[in-house]
């Protein structure tokens, strides 16, 4: 029996292209929107690394993360209270100040319009009380009404209003009425360091102006805010112990206590803001540093952690892909804290006993993006 040469090829060929439809059958993955499936004998799977889900004690403190802040209790931001323009600048960022020390001298026309309204202001209350007493006199005489007398009152109290309203102009620049000099001498309130500087000799300045001269603190203290979910609210107290970390020094320990737990529930993060008081006698914490807290003493409720590199976020959700078994992997939206040391809180979206795609999950979000 002859047969034709292309019967033969076919026949020879067909195997090959079975195994080659096999093999590509394994490789191609399954997709759709929100999940994946491989053949379990795909080789694609060996690139593929899954953590199970556990439940872990808080452990002996429980942790927060938060930034450190000036001490506001003993921060000053320096405004003019008139408007005018600066003649001397006396300090530069990093100078300690003491209180009532002058910081930034500034010439205004409007000086001795205040001057002048003060020293009217008094006249007026010259006359007003020589008006009074008359008034008085005549009242005993039964020369004058009631009424009269009450009128006379009304512009003495409103004369005597003047002066203190004027007076009280003067003293917060440092001037009096009789005072000669026109140049107005902005001081400090606070004994501390010069941490910022947005003023210049010459510079026009304003009374209603938004950013502060200068800023002036007393470092020695800190506050570093921290967020607090709102599940552990019954983990902390008012005056608390805790211990501050940040990553500039990650061997040392600062110690603090809880001043404040906040009155709100921030909608987006479920958190609330906690301030602790921290000494700083060294000055080795600056004002936005990054800062873990621990609460000393306490023992958290069982926590959900995961491998921050199997968290996916975008710029509306965060997402875990759930391996389901048989090689189907799933997308799911989770809410996820800050990371911390590798790991990230799940507060919703995962149980334990479920797996969470870790090593290739992004190559597997790839995947089901492309389709």
């Amino acid at each position: 029996m002859k047969f034709s040469p292309y019967l033969l090829a076919f026949a020879l060929l067909a195997p090959a292209c079975k195994q080659t439809e096999t093999a590509d059958a394994q490789a191609a993955p399954a997709t759709s929107a929100d999940s994946l499936q491989f053949d379990t004998r795909s080789p694609q799977l060996n690139f593929i690394k899954v953590e199970t889900v556990a439940e872990s004690q808080g452990g002996p403190s429980a942790r927060l993360t938060g930034i450190v802040a000036f001490d506001e209790d003993h921060t000053q931001r320096l405004a003019s209270p008139i408007d005018g323009r600066v003649t001397k600048v006396l300090v530069r960022p990093g100078d300690q100040v003491k209180v009532s020390q002058s910081l930034v001298e500034l010439s205004s026309a409007h000086v001795g319009e205040l001057q002048s309204n003060a020293q009217k202001a008094q006249q007026d209350l010259s006359v007003a009380q020589k008006e009074l007493d008359r008034a008085h006199k005549l009242q005993e005489d039964g020369a004058i009404s009631e009424k009269e007398v009450a009128v006379v009152e009304a512009d003495y109290r409103k004369a005597k209003s003047d002066v203190g309203s004027t007076a009280a102009q003067l003293r917060a620049l440092g001037i009096s009425a009789s005072d000669p000099a026109v140049l107005v001498s902005l001081r400090s309130q606070v004994v501390g360091t010069v941490v910022e500087r947005n003023v210049l000799v010459g510079q026009e300045v304003r009374a209603d102006g938004a950013a502060p001269l200068l800023t002036i603190t007393d470092l020695s203290t800190v506050w570093v805010l921290a967020d607090l979910y709102e599940q552990d609210l019954k983990l902390v107290q008012q005056g608390m112990s805790v211990e501050v970390h940040v990553p500039a020094f990650p061997d040392d320990e600062f110690s603090g206590k809880i001043a404040h737990i906040g009155d709100e529930v921030d909608p987006g993060s479920r958190t609330v803001k906690v301030r602790c008081i921290v000494p700083n006698l060294d000055g080795r914490l600056k004002p936005e540093m990054f800062a873990r807290v621990d609460l000393s003493g306490v023992v958290g409720a069982p926590v959900i952690a995961i491998s921050s590199k199997a968290v996916l976020s975008d710029s509306e959700h965060s997402r875990v892909l759930v391996d389901v078994g048989g090689g189907v992997y799933k997308a799911r939206v989770v809410n996820v804290g800050p990371e911390t040391d590798g790991r990230v809180r799940v507060l919703s979206g995962l149980v334990p006993g479920e797996r969470v795609v870790t090593d290739g999950a992004i190559f597997l979000r790839t995947e089901m993006d492309s389709q």
